[in-house]
């Protein structure tokens, strides 16, 4: 059944290839009449009528089955670009005086050629992109996508076809707006060419055996033993990582690949998982949204602006309306209701992360994963709190170092009314993560110091153990902004003691003298508005924030600088028996190191999506792990770096992470690694497997102590953080420093900044409750700025 494009393509070629065959006809007799008819008889006539000829059968062909002889559309559009390159050559090497009168004739042809070109590019683009019911991706891009998945997931029985994966990733780049989700575009356009710099056919060309050969040894191999320029290495690093992330999307999240690796969804496992939905619907206050449909005015007037909803700024609004201030609170996600949050990995990246979870570094090898929506990152995180480590605060307030300025006491106070606020606990219960028996049993085996090893706290209540952290909990249980403070605000204060705006990106801040007068805003459906406050408070976040300020020209030399991370690597154990580490809280224990090594473990697992992307391996050793998907268990390693990261206004997006661990950081990871590994081996794991570039498997310590030496550099190896923190920094020093002890940048009176972006370290453990500490520590500071 012909799509109507598809009909329209059919009628152009048929009509093409009339007239190519009337072209034929008219060449052959003007070789025996006309003035030109020696001329046409040498190499320029024969050439010609062979390429006619060829043309019209090309279109002749491909008339009669557009599906089933797509590829004669394809050389009929090559040749034609190829003539067209030609006679543009021709026409411009060749002096008017030796071209003679042919020159009109030859213009004619080439703006012929190039009509008929385009024409054919419109009609098959249409018709191609029909055919499949495309919505964000061309048909080339399309094809390559399905060329990749084809190889890609390989290794055993296939239950989504290749072309169905590239249909499921189509659906989810177009069901979100975001500022680097194009580069999937120029990524899969590059995997398709590339083969041409060595002579062979395009990707998707190739014959699959010879295309997995191809990839194996362009985007691996060479990648592995480092055989081609580094600049080199960090263009084939993006495309292929990229390019994977895309075909374990579309291929994993599908429901038809669930049973093969183990996967059973909540409401399938737990009869009482509607019920649950229920009765969080019913308890969940309501908040109320503004969005870019409700907002008639290009003009919004607010007592304090607070940019950003999520850890910070949710306290934050908390607090300042309790001291009697109106917040108008502006949030560049969307409002997503609980009750709306689904059990599709996929559709949550796309509704709840920045940039639907694929924002990477600079150099593609560092991904760095953000909420974005209404409550921020508290609703996609873990929800696990730590205390600032005593040590860090040390460093912080060292008045001959950072000079950061806080009062103990009183921050000490802000943890424990924070703490009491957010219903901070000790996950006690028995919807811990499954795997932690095998990493409990291990520690045991090992010994480890009392308190070092323990229960993880969070703001979680009575979990029902679904493992959906990372994608919005629905059954209530998750204590994010969305869920808590943020309808809490408007309950006890009235709904314009709190005014939040979502789909409301800030784009720059205006000033005069020492004052922010107002801010320009652009809403999702394209508008532009303009805020007017009295007070302005940042909190979007170590990225945004730095972004935001950069963008303004705001905050001095420092804005963008010193950025951290609590970098993470996972490892993977394979255990005999069947662990269902999926079914319960995500992440349940911790192990702090004693001696000063520098890094945290954590228990981790999540859904098949998230799971594949970190899943140890390539081609075949990537389908068997995902083949053991519910007999592995994973935690997953958490290391402080150092404060040598920049975010700026650069690159493809505009939005640069600039980020190389130093060997230090990159030492404390591997530590960490091997540590764990070592206690799931104790804990009775058959094999360990880091997550590196070059796949190993590890089934005795002595194997596994090798791992530092096997990695040669920061990019063997895979890291990600959701917790980026610094970028403006905390100092009393201006010099060294963009915002003062009171959270004021320095030079400004009525602007603020309380979110990780002031972290003047990176603190070493999940940031969450020190971020939300200190916007209780701030909030006496900005409710006493001034006022109208």
């Amino acid at each position: 059944m012909l799509t109507i494009p598809e009909h329209q393509l059919k009628t152009f070629l048929s009509i093409l290839s009339w007239f190519l065959n009337i072209a034929f006809i008219a060449y052959l007799i003007s070789a025996w009449v006309g003035r030109w008819q020696a001329f046409l008889l040498g190499l320029l006539f024969v050439t010609g009528l062979v390429v006619v000829t060829l043309w019209g059968l090309l279109a002749f062909i491909a008339a009669a089955d557009v599906h089933r002889y797509r590829l004669m559309t394809l050389l009929l559009i090559y040749g034609h670009a190829i003539a067209l390159l030609g006679l543009a050559i021709l026409l411009w090497r060749t002096p008017n005086s030796a071209m003679g009168e042919l020159a009109g004739t030859l213009r004619l042809a080439l703006g012929l050629n190039g009509l008929i070109l385009a024409l054919l590019i419109w009609f098959y683009a249409r018709a191609e992109k029909a055919r499949y019911a495309l919505s964000y991706l061309s048909p080339m891009q399309f094809r390559t996508l399905a060329a990749l998945a084809e190889i890609t997931i390989t290794g055993g029985e296939r239950y989504v076809s290749p072309e169905e994966v590239a249909l499921n990733v189509d659906r989810y780049l177009s069901s979100f707006t975001a500022q680097s989700k194009w580069l999937a575009k120029p990524v899969l356009i590059g995997m398709q060419l590339y083969p041409l710099l060595s002579f062979r056919p395009p990707l998707s060309y190739l014959d699959p055996e010879e295309r997995l050969a191809f990839v194996r040894q362009r985007f691996y191999q060479d990648m592995v033993y480092r055989l081609i320029p580094p600049i080199w290495q960090t263009l084939t690093r993006g495309m292929i990582r990229m390019s994977n992330q895309l075909c374990y999307l579309g291929y994993y999240n599908d429901p038809r690949t669930f049973a093969s690796v183990g996967y059973v969804p909540f409401s399938q496992r737990e009869k009482k998982a509607d019920q649950f939905r229920e009765e969080a619907a019913a308890a969940r206050p309501r908040l109320h949204v503004y969005h870019p449909v409700d907002l008639p005015s290009d003009t919004l007037i607010g007592d304090v602006v607070v940019i950003g909803s999520g850890a910070a700024g949710s306290i934050l609004a908390y607090g300042l309306a309790q001291a009697g201030r109106e917040v108008l609170m502006l949030e560049r996600g969307q409002h997503v209701d609980p009750a709306q949050f689904t059990e599709d990995e996929v559709d949550m990246f796309s509704k709840l992360y920045a940039d639907g979870a694929l924002q990477l570094s600079r150099d593609f090898r560092f991904q760095v994963i953000q909420g974005s929506c209404v409550g921020g990152s508290t609703v996609v995180n873990n929800a696990v709190c730590f205390d600032l480590p005593p040590h860090v605060l040390e460093r912080w307030n060292n008045d001959s170092g950072l000079d950061a300025g806080l009062e103990p006491d009183r921050l000490r106070d802000a943890f424990k009314a924070t703490r009491h606020f957010i219903n901070v606990r000790r996950q006690d219960h028995q919807k811990l993560n499954r795997g932690d028996k095998y990493l409990t049993r291990g520690i045991e085996a090992l010994g480890v110091e009392p308190g070092a090893y323990d229960v993880v706290e969070a703001n979680v209540q009575e979990c029902v153990g679904c493992g959906y952290c990372n994608m919005g909990c629905a059954y209530g249980k998750k204590l994010s902004m969305l869920d808590t403070v943020l309808p809490r605000t408007q309950k006890e204060f009235g709904q314009e003691a709190l005014r939040i705006v979502a789909g409301c990106t800030v784009e720059k801040l205006h000033q005069r003298g020492r004052q922010i007068t107002s801010i320009t805003c652009r809403l999702n459906d394209g508008r532009r508005i303009t805020v007017k406050a009295n007070t302005f408070v940042v909190s979007a976040g170590a990225i945004s924030s730095s972004l935001l300020l950069l963008r303004s020209g705001l905050g001095g030399s420092q804005v963008g600088k010193h950025l951290a991370f609590n970098i993470g690597s996972p490892l993977s154990a394979v255990f005999q028996d069947v662990v269902n580490a999926y079914d319960g809280l995500q992440i349940a224990h911790y192990l702090k190191s004693t001696n000063n090594t520098g890094f945290v473990i954590e228990s981790w697992f999540n859904p098949p999506v998230t799971q594949a992307l970190s899943m140890p391996g390539w081609f075949e050793h990537h389908y068997s792990n995902m083949r053991r998907y519910n007999r592995i268990a994973a935690a997953g390693v958490l290391a402080g770096t150092e404060s040598n990261a920049t975010v700026r206004r650069a690159g493809l997006t505009g939005r640069e992470i600039n980020y190389v661990p130093i060997p230090g950081d990159v030492k404390k990871l591997l530590d960490g690694l091997v540590y764990i590994g070592e206690v799931f081996l104790a804990g009775g794991a058959e094999v360990v497997m880091p997550s590196t570039l070059k796949y190993f498997e590890f089934k005795t310590v002595d194997e596994l102590q090798q791992l530092p030496d096997l990695v040669k550099g920061d990019g063997d190896i895979f890291m990600g953080t959701g917790h980026p923190q610094g970028g403006n920094r905390l100092s009393r020093n201006p010099q060294q420093g963009v915002v003062n002890p009171e959270f004021r940048v320095h030079g400004y009176d009525n602007l603020f900044i309380c979110d990780a972006s002031v972290f003047p370290t990176s603190i070493g453990v999940n940031p969450q409750l020190t971020i939300m500490a200190l916007a209780q520590y701030a909030v006496p500071f900005i409710s006493q700025s001034q006022r109208a």
